[in-house]
């Protein structure tokens, strides 16, 4: 009896222990580490098109490099030794969708590809997550203005369809899906939760507590609201109701944390740790984004922060995980083993409907399923059970137009499954790095210049030589294969060469160019019919004779199986036409493409409000794989911002209609002229073409000081007689003169000169005078470097303005007599200010002027001017960045006149 006590009460302390140790012991940690991966270079929300720097992804001194290698995240380890993972939730869709790119396979999906292209063996090499990174942007103008931007969406609807193309371009060209997400701007509504639940992904980590901000001006962004939230770091299922609170959807939410704000507020990571402490397994996700300068330290602060509070709560292990990772670590899971998945096509005729079977039940309550056909449009199937875990597409597609279609579930713990039947071969890009490029003659070099990859080869052609190289591609499937080639965009390049197009080196076409090929963009070569297991070659050459010393270069030759009869294509979905006078026509051309094997048909051309008019007889034809320039002219008899609609009707079996919008911003009159402009704009001194642009497609540039000193000459004749805003637009610059004179001269007399800082408001139409100036009489603006700059290297041009005020029925010749005969002081403008503004004066006579700041106590703290000054209208600029918030004075003194005007900066 005493033994079997005995045994019961060590029984007793055994269990006693191990409870104890469960209810005292420290919880896990599992941190999320991620990016919200996107490409900020280039990008404008007010530009429909954007053209990306892919830099980011391609330069080894950048971030992703830096990253992506395995010795960086050597020194950043968790509890358990094992180096840091990261999920890179890529940024794509919309503004990305509608990207000039060419150096990409599909834009869209640009940060996925370049990724996965220049880092996809780092990516599994350190074990990281690639998935998606969405921002609801839409193009709109929803404050009504005229003026639209990439604005954030009022709601997720208004984004679906583009969301859906974005999810079959990851599942059909990058073989991603996302199984974790992160939204932009943490936005989040009811409908997106709900369709996140029922057909896209099980975890969400974008619970941005306490956060809220609903209310912004155009153009709008980063909205949101997790006020109601959970503020715990323990993931929970959003409720169908409310997004943001526990309740009863399939999905799970987490709370995330800017590396920014953790580092702010280092008491966040100690509440993990706390909570850990208590026993309580904690998952949180921080996040931050690759572009920003110190990305790569902000990692390294994060691990330190991690470190140190898990110095301070010894219990608690923290280990760092996958997005997917954390969370099936975090509920326990098991199951690591994807669904079985079985993919087919039914076809019945040219109808193809897909079949899909799983071994198990899948998170969503039907496969995801997309479809890619010869015109390149991505569409997503809807689907019906047909049984347990079974399920056919609704509707068919049709055979002959099918490229590729692919399906992807998921089971509830995240293990993912991917299936896909191709029916057409994938575009091919073959670069000069890759095998299927050779060099058949001449002594090639490399060159930092590129259309595609990050190089291309160059040779500079001698007058008794020639240089030629090949591409070569063995071909998969008989059918017709269109043909294309890119060239970078390197200077004094060759105009005569010549392609060469065979199919098992018998030749199909040849082609000869008299003109030097436009850069960074697809030029069609020729259409070929192959058969599998034969080759395609293209051979391109070149002689020196007739151009020695230009330059030919090679880089990259895309052949493409999607070909098609009849195309339309515009690259142009919004025309914007800028400024333009009222009463008066700007002309436009716009490009209509036919990337089709037969003749396209133009059959109509209709506006509805008669702002545009076409010189060109309708119907008409373009040829296969051609284009043709349709002339516009916009004029319009009202102001403020105008918008017609042209649609275009064709015979493309798919588009047969193309709606553009076209609008113009309609001002009293005025007249632009740019550094191209050649009959009104000359140089003198040493000017330079700048690769910096704002206005046209060039800006020049002068440097200071130089001997004789820099000045040019525009010159036009204006239609009207009157009051003008005289303006000036260079690039965005923090290098130029904070002293650039402009002058304005006509009847062989200065009538104003403007001394202006061409820093302030770069990349800008900048308001740099008012003058009265007549009509029918030749208008000179000089800009001249004064030799008295104190900042900057150069002087820039780029192009003016004269912006009619008011039109003068008196002349000007009155006027500028009435303007001119008194001295006068007036107020700036803006005002208040933040932190430059514009002070003009007029001169009846030259004079000495001074012109000074003083403080709201009467204490000078600046001279603007010091010196004599001619006749005439005068303005500067004042820059207070230097200055506190508060009532400032500027007095003018010029002879006996003196005059005193009050401003405000206000920061």
């Amino acid at each position: 009896m005493h033994k079997h006590t005995l045994f019961r009460l060590f029984l007793l302390s055994v269990l006693l222990f191990s409870f104890s140790r469960n209810v005292f012991s420290g919880g896990k940690v599992y941190l999320v580490i991620g990016s919200d991966t996107a490409i900020w270079s280039r990008m404008d929300v007010a530009q429909y098109n954007n053209t990306y720097d892919q830099s980011l992804y391609t330069d080894p001194l950048r971030n992703a490099y830096t990253v992506m290698d395995p010795a960086f995240r050597a020194d950043l380890l968790d509890s358990f030794g094992q180096p840091m993972k990261m999920t890179w939730w890529m940024m794509a869709g919309n503004i990305f969708r509608y990207a000039t790119n060419t150096n990409v396979p599909v834009p869209n999906i640009m940060t996925l590809y370049l990724m996965k292209k220049y880092h996809g063996e780092n990516v599994l090499a350190t074990g990281d997550e690639l998935s998606l990174h969405y921002h609801t942007f839409l193009w709109s103008d929803y404050d009504q203005d005229g003026t639209y931007y990439w604005n954030q969406a009022k709601s997720f609807l208004e984004s679906l369809d583009d969301f859906k193309v974005t999810l079959a371009q990851f599942l059909l060209e990058e073989k991603v899906f996302p199984v974790s997400f992160r939204s932009g701007w943490h936005y989040m509504d009811n409908d997106w939760q709900r369709y996140l639940d029922e057909r896209v992904l099980p975890y969400s980590m974008h619970n941005d507590y306490p956060g809220k901000r609903t209310e912004d001006l155009e153009p709008i962004n980063n909205l949101f609201d997790w006020s109601e939230a959970p503020s715990t770091f323990i993931p929970y299922h959003p409720s169908t109701e409310n997004y943001q609170i526990p309740g009863d959807g399939p999905g799970w939410q987490l709370r995330s944390v800017s590396f920014q704000r953790a580092a702010r507020i280092p008491g966040i990571m100690e509440s993990i740790f706390a909570a850990a402490e208590q026993g309580t397994d904690q998952v949180a996700c921080f996040w931050a984004h690759l572009p920003e300068a110190d990305f790569p330290e902000n990692m390294q602060m994060i691990d330190s922060l991690a470190h140190a509070k898990a110095a301070l709560y010894p219990e608690v292990k923290f280990q760092y995980c996958t997005a997917i990772e954390a969370m099936q670590l975090w509920r326990n899971n098991e199951d690591f083993a994807a669904p079985e998945v079985q993919f087919s096509d039914a076809v019945l005729g040219d109808a193809v409907y897909f079949n899909i079977e799983s071994d198990e039940t899948i998170f969503q309550q039907q496969p995801f399923v997309a479809i890619k056909n010869i015109y390149e449009q991505y569409l997503v199937l809807e689907c019906e059970q047909t049984g347990a875990n079974q399920w056919q597409t609704r509707n068919s597609v049709p055979l002959k137009t099918l490229a590729k279609a692919g399906v992807t579930v998921c089971d509830t713990m995240g293990n993912q499954a991917m299936k896909f039947i191709s029916y057409l071969p994938d575009d091919v890009f073959i670069d000069n790095v890759d095998a299927g490029y050779a060099e058949l003659q001449g002594d090639w070099n490399n060159s930092s210049t590129y259309s595609w990859g990050t190089d291309s080869r160059i040779i500079t052609l001698a007058a008794n030589d020639s240089a030629q190289v090949s591409w070569n591609y063995p071909v998969p499937q008989s059918r017709y294969y269109n043909v294309f080639i890119q060239f970078p965009d390197v200077s004094n390049r060759a105009n005569e060469l010549r392609f060469l197009i065979s199919n098992n080196h018998m030749p199909l076409d040849t082609i000869i160019t008299s003109e030097v090929l436009p850069a960074k963009k697809w030029i069609f070569l020729s259409t070929v019919d192959a058969e599998s297991g034969s080759e395609i070659n293209v051979e391109m050459s070149a002689a020196g004779k007739n151009q020695a010393g230009k330059q030919l270069v090679a880089d990259v030759l895309k052949i493409t199986p999607l070909v098609r009869g009849r195309d339309i294509e515009i690259k142009k979905s919004v025309i914007e036409l800028g400024a333009v006078s009222v009463e008066d026509s700007l002309h436009y051309v716009l490009e209509i493409s036919n990337t089709g094997i037969d003749e396209l048909q133009i059959s109509e051309l209709r506006t509805f409000k008669d702002l545009i008019f076409i010189d060109f007889p309708v119907p008409f034809t373009i040829p296969p794989m051609s284009s043709i320039a349709l002339p516009l002219t916009f004029i319009s008899q009202e102001m403020g911002m105008q918008t017609d609609l042209l649609e275009i009707y064709s015979d493309d079996p798919v588009d047969s209609l193309i709606t553009l919008r076209v609008s113009a911003d309609v001002k009293l009159y005025f007249c632009t002229i740019d550094n191209e402009d050649r009959e009104n704009y000359e140089e003198f001194g040493d000017w330079r073409t700048s690769v910096a642009t704002i206005y046209g497609p060039t800006s020049r540039y002068a440097h200071l000081n130089e001997t004789p000193l820099a000045s040019a000459r525009f010159y036009t004749t204006l239609k009207k007689s009157g009051t003008y805003d005289i303006l000036q637009i260079v690039p965005s610059t923090v290098n130029s003169t904070d002293d650039a004179l402009y002058e304005i001269i006509f009847d062989s007399e200065l009538h104003g000169s403007f001394h202006v800082n061409q820093n302030n408001g770069s990349g800008d139409w900048v308001t740099i005078g008012t003058s009265a100036l007549p009509a029918n009489k030749e208008i000179e603006l000089w800009i001249k470097d004064t030799g008295n700059s104190t900042t900057g290297v150069v002087i820039r041009t780029d192009a003016v303005r004269f912006q009619l005020v008011e039109e003068h029925s008196t002349g000007v010749d009155a006027q500028t007599e009435q303007i001119a005969g008194t001295f006068r002081l007036e107020q700036n403008y803006p005002n208040p200010f933040n932190p430059v503004t514009t002070i003009k004066f007029n001169l009846p006579q030259d004079a000495f002027v001074t012109l000074n700041i003083f403080n709201n106590l009467g204490h000078e703290i600046k001279t603007l001017i010091n010196e004599n000054r001619a006749a005439g209208l005068h303005s500067i600029t004042f820059d207070g960045s230097d200055l506190a918030s508060g009532v400032y004075f500027y007095k003018l003194s010029a002879g006996k006149f003196s005059s005193t005007k009050k401003f405000l900066l206000l920061k």
